[in-house]
């Protein structure tokens, strides 16, 4: 899922407006040149999550010795197999490690105790595995071509990181070591910590480790804890073994936390998540708000025009409902502006739209 700012119309200048608004005029602007949304002030507010790179090293030491629960789950349309980790697994490590320097509110949404799926600027969804996430990964398998070559994949609002992880499997069953990096970024570090790296962990001990290595990796000192098939104990032996299998072959992963915006842009730029060759950037669930539209659309912008510019390979696939409805968001919505900027800046974009055959209407929308 993604996240929204806690700004309204009023934050932004009238020529964000101008492309931001689906009911203006198509009159160009006469007397002050367009301010990109990605450098609006409202995205250094206080109140707004800085964007942050995590090391994966750190990520897994704050998970050694966890244990997790996970489920098997199988896509609608081509039965694709996942891993996700469950919710309740995720509740009980939160509550274990609460102490004075715990985030109250953010904990008691993420406890689900304040039935919310996400607020502004606290909790964005992403422990939740949404729809459209689910949508790419079938897509995927029907449609290769779309992923195909992709050796740089970089996941806005990743959350369960379910569309990654698809790609990461896919490419432990190649037995390969061509390379392939990978850069997921969700509004909430916790979500990241939570379910977005567990879930990689789960994905790779399912696909690569066997039957034998699945037991000697988890094995501890007390022989009475038991091992299950549905249970995963990240003992430092079998984070270890992550991280070679990792390095043997070739994959990397990056991890940013915080809002969109230009500094966003600049942390994958100094991380060197972009520009690269074979870029696939995907993205779920982004365009819920009208307020955010134009932020992540112009983040989308960038990374491929810039990409472009370098001459590599790019694509784009957004997946996301028709109508959210009693919040705003749309496809149309995000079409349009997406439209609008390729007329009015003469973009080298490419953008079309495909079907999701599902009782509620949800299209993906693939930009090349």
């Amino acid at each position: 899922m993604s996240f929204a700012f806690g700004f309204s119309n009023e934050d932004f200048s009238d020529d964000e407006l101008d492309i931001a608004n689906q009911n203006t005029d198509d009159k160009p602007s006469t007397s002050v040149p367009r301010i990109n949304p990605l450098d609006s002030e409202v995205l250094l507010g206080e109140s707004v999550n800085q964007p942050k790179y995590i090391d994966l090293d750190d990520l897994l030491r704050s998970l050694a010795n966890v244990r997790l629960s996970f489920e098997e789950v199988q896509t609608p349309t081509t039965n694709s197999v996942l891993y996700r980790r469950e919710l309740f697994d995720v509740k009980h490590q939160l509550m274990s490690e609460v102490d004075s320097g715990t985030n109250n509110v953010e904990l008691e949404i993420l406890m689900g105790e304040t039935n919310e799926d996400l607020r502004r600027n606290v909790y964005e969804g992403g422990l939740k595995s949404w729809e459209c996430s689910i949508d790419l990964v079938d897509s995927f398998v029907k449609n290769p071509a779309q992923i195909s070559q992709c050796q740089n994949i970089i996941e806005l609002g990743c959350g369960t990181s379910l569309p990654s992880e698809f790609l990461f499997m896919e490419y432990l069953r190649s037995n390969i070591n061509t390379g392939i990096n990978f850069t997921l970024c969700d509004y909430n570090e916790s979500v990241i910590r939570l379910v977005s790296i567990p879930n990689l962990i789960v994905s790779w001990a399912k696909t690569v480790i066997s039957n034998e290595q699945w037991i000697e990796l988890q094995a501890s000192e007390d022989s009475n804890i038991p091992i299950a098939s549905d249970e995963l104990l990240l003992t430092e032996k079998l984070l270890e073994a992550f991280k070679s299998d990792l390095e043997f072959r070739n994959v990397s992963f990056s991890f940013i936390s915080g809002s969109w915006g230009r500094k966003f842009m600049d942390v994958l730029i100094e991380h060197k998540a972009t520009p690269l060759s074979n870029t696939l950037i995907l993205t779920a669930e982004t365009i819920y708000q009208p307020d955010t539209l134009p932020v992540i659309s112009e983040t989308l912008i960038e990374l491929i025009v810039d990409n472009k510019k370098n001459s590599y390979p790019v694509k784009c696939l957004l997946a996301a409902k028709d109508i959210y409805f009693g919040v705003g968001g749309s496809i149309v919505d995000f079409e349009n502006y997406i439209a609008k900027r390729i007329a009015t800046d003469n973009l080298p974009l490419c953008l079309n739209k495909f079907k999701v055959n599902a009782g509620l209407k949800r299209s993906i929308v693939l930009i090349e």
